[in-house]
């Protein structure tokens, strides 16, 4: 069981469904720019999401982690997380396979600045 913040539970594998009801449910709201709004809402978490989970995996195959990859692929939790972004297929044996990931990149420098 997974718990949010307000003390809610779901089955992980139910997640997904709630998230996909409460966000139709908001973009057949009567107001349109409600619906527009949690339109572009899901398309930066998914571009948020998507590129951080795929430069991720890239970045444990680059390492040799194809083992870990696997077991990630396999487990209930990680492996619907790869489902939902298409990689899952390409982790496993006998998958799809894919072109072979670019080097890790280098670390990037950023600055905080305090008022």
């Amino acid at each position: 069981m997974i718990t949010m913040s307000d003390g809610d539970q779901l089955a992980y594998i139910r997640v997904q469904e709630r998230i996909a009801e409460l966000a139709e449910r908001l973009m057949n709201n009567p107001d349109e720019r409600v619906g527009e709004r949690v339109a572009e809402l899901l398309d930066w978490v998914d571009v948020f999401h998507r590129e951080g989970l795929t430069r991720l995996v890239a970045m444990v195959e680059a390492w040799r982690g194809e083992i870990f990859l696997e077991s990630a692929a396999e487990d209930e939790v990680a492996g619907t997380l790869l489902d939902a972004y298409g990689l899952r297929d390409d982790l496993l044996p006998g998958g799809p396979t894919a072109p072979a990931p670019p080097p890790p990149p280098q670390p990037t420098l950023v600055q905080i600045r305090r008022k």
